[in-house]
């Protein structure tokens, strides 16, 4: 056991120098909010760059929609017909009934 002790004094005193700046390092780092708020704040940025990816690409995509949409009627009566259920005049709408599933 004094040895052990001995051992640990012995590091302390040549170690001294490294072992006051780790932990003045540590308190500095994990002692105040400064750090993890740091920390928090750099992973929302990622969050939010993420996000800006996925909304610049669903941009695209609508502006590729809008672009169809405006050269001319076909896209709409389509887009009408498919998505709102739209008939023209004189038309004839036939329903089936989903297949049974087994």
């Amino acid at each position: 056991m004094k040895d052990r002790v001995r051992r640990a004094s012995d590091f302390v005193r040549a170690h001294w120098g490294r072992l006051l700046t780790g932990g003045a390092l540590l308190a500095i780092f994990f002692g105040n909010g400064g750090f993890r708020s740091l920390t928090r704040n750099w992973l929302e940025l990622r969050r939010l760059n993420r996000e800006i990816i996925a909304l610049k690409r669903e941009e695209q995509e609508l502006d590729v929609r809008l672009k169809a949409l405006r050269s001319g009627d076909g896209p709409i009566e389509r887009l009408a017909r498919r998505e709102l259920g739209y008939i023209k005049k004189g038309e004839i709408e036939y329903r089936f009934p989903p297949p049974e599933k087994k």
